[in-house]
């Protein structure tokens, strides 16, 4: 393959798409990835969106994710399933949790928090025995990832975008890329490859490769279609429902050393945890079935926010910390600024905070922050 492009984004998960999606009504974008689309960490995530959380201490970032999945609700098949989330909160966690909830208020999102006998009357089948209550967030939801992904790259290409699959790249540079048959030149290469970025740009950078696991459980009786999400912090688990009124539960974090090489397999030790605790947790599910259980390899920085940023004169978008999928529409907007260069759309979004040199080093040798600590005391 030899040819000549304005962009050429390595990797076709839903970062790569969503950087495609929105470079291509304004340049000539390739899309590059040794697989296929969403086959790598997009594939296996939860699919959880609440930017809100994750992001209200950027308020401009969480209201354009908060945006663009509404907007994007039915385009080329892809379906956002709006359902309010509760995270627990442990009697020790009360007075943070009021705060973070009030400081989100103050900046106009829709979050508060509950005691454990309000979200009884408001969620039934969520067991807050031993909590004191949960935030609150009226703004989240869920998505399949891999839908979203395709969904994408479809209007990528719809807009001009090529996409090639099964096409390995073994060394980017500034001008362009390097495949095992030729090359292919672009003003632009955005590195999106998750945890294998480090390795293709040829420099280090301060993220590190952990696995993450999902089990599906069958419920005695099926979720109905106004069943939240959640997530249990002190648990180190999230949980959200399936159209059919299965429930999806994930965690599990652990830093892998060798993460092309991970099982992709749930553990039995994470499925026997889940069996044990989510019963706990939620009304219903003493005697759930198994449906199935996955692993994946996602990628870590040591504040749990991505890199976007250039480096040696290539663009890497990588770090996402699981959020990838609700942090997608956020890396899209803060990686086309960087392909613009002085010229921003999107100032309202603070592009200081995915910067590389926010880092004193690039020693990937840190303690993981999980999602399931981000936003707890």
């Amino acid at each position: 393959m030899d040819d000549e492009y304005d962009v050429v984004v390595v990797g076709a998960g839903v970062i790569g798409c969503a950087i495609a999606d929105r470079l291509a009504p304004e340049r000539e974008v390739l899309v590059l990835d040794r697989d296929g689309v969403a086959a790598g960490a997009t594939g296996r995530a939860a699919g959880l969106v609440t930017p809100t959380l994750f992001y209200g201490d950027r308020p401009g970032a969480a209201r354009h994710a908060n945006e663009f999945f509404r907007s994007f609700d039915g385009t080329n098949g892809f379906e956002f399933s709006e359902r309010t989330r509760y995270d627990y909160v442990l009697p020790a966690e009360v007075d943070t949790a009021r705060e973070r909830a009030d400081a989100l208020t103050g900046a106009g999102f829709p979050v508060d928090y509950l005691d454990a006998a309000t979200v009884a009357s408001t969620a039934p089948r969520l067991n807050l025995d031993g909590f004191a209550g949960a935030v609150r967030y009226a703004d989240a939801g869920w998505v399949d990832p891999y839908s979203l992904a395709t969904a994408l790259l479809q209007r990528a290409v719809d807009r001009g975008a090529t996409a090639v699959t099964d096409q390995p790249v073994t060394t980017v540079h500034s001008d362009g890329v390097e495949l095992p048959d030729g090359e292919v030149g672009a003003d632009t290469v955005i590195v999106a490859a998750g945890w294998a970025t480090p390795d293709l740009v040829g420099s280090p950078l301060p993220i590190r490769a952990y696995r993450t696991q999902c089990v599906v459980l069958e419920p005695r009786s099926p979720l109905d279609d106004t069943f939240p999400v959640g997530r249990v912090g002190s648990e180190h688990l999230y949980f959200r429902p399936e159209h059919n009124g299965d429930l999806l539960v994930g965690g599990a974090h652990d830093i892998v050393s060798n993460p092309g090489r991970a099982s992709a397999q749930a553990d039995e030790s994470f499925v026997e945890t889940v069996a044990r605790t989510v019963p706990d947790l939620v009304d219903g599910f003493e005697d759930a079935g198994l449906v199935n259980g996955w692993a994946g390899v996602d990628s870590a920085t040591p504040d749990a926010r991505p890199i976007l940023d250039r480096v040696d004169d290539v663009i890497v978008a990588t770090g996402f910390n699981g959020l990838g999928v609700l942090a997608a529409p956020i890396a899209a907007a803060v990686v086309s600024d960087l392909v613009r260069g002085h010229h921003r759309a999107y100032p309202e979004i603070d592009h200081e905070a995915f910067a590389l040199d926010r880092f004193e080093t690039t020693d990937p040798e840190f303690e993981l922050t999980t999602t399931s600590d981000v936003g707890r005391s």
